[in-house]
């Protein structure tokens, strides 16, 4: 959001992996969320409940819409390796942001 106040010719999309997704956290990371999405200029709910593989799918939608690909990544196997090898077959350039495991 900070870029995005030095350059407002960017636009900032929540692509929401489920409704719902935010009811079961604490209170303060809800408000949080919620603040966040109010900031989006566009929201996009990947689908409507929840399935085992529904970040995977919101994943995808995010690298299927996306012309780079910027991953915070500690290394480790999971979700965003994944998502970074899906991007990587589908051509995408790849800012990967090293982080250290907690």
């Amino acid at each position: 959001m900070k870029l995005r106040e030095q350059h407002p010719e960017i636009s900032v999309e929540a692509a929401i992996p489920y409704e719902g997704q935010a009811d079961r956290w604490r209170s303060g990371l809800r408000a949080r969320y919620l603040e966040l999405l109010r900031r989006c200029d566009y929201q996009t709910l990947v689908q409507q409940n929840y399935t085992r593989d529904c970040m995977m799918r919101r994943n995808r939608y995010m690298v299927d819409h996306a012309n780079v690909l910027i991953a915070a990544y500690s290394g480790e196997p999971g979700g965003t390796m994944n998502t970074m090898l899906y991007a990587m077959r589908r051509g995408l350039d790849i800012i990967e942001i090293p982080i250290e495991q907690a």
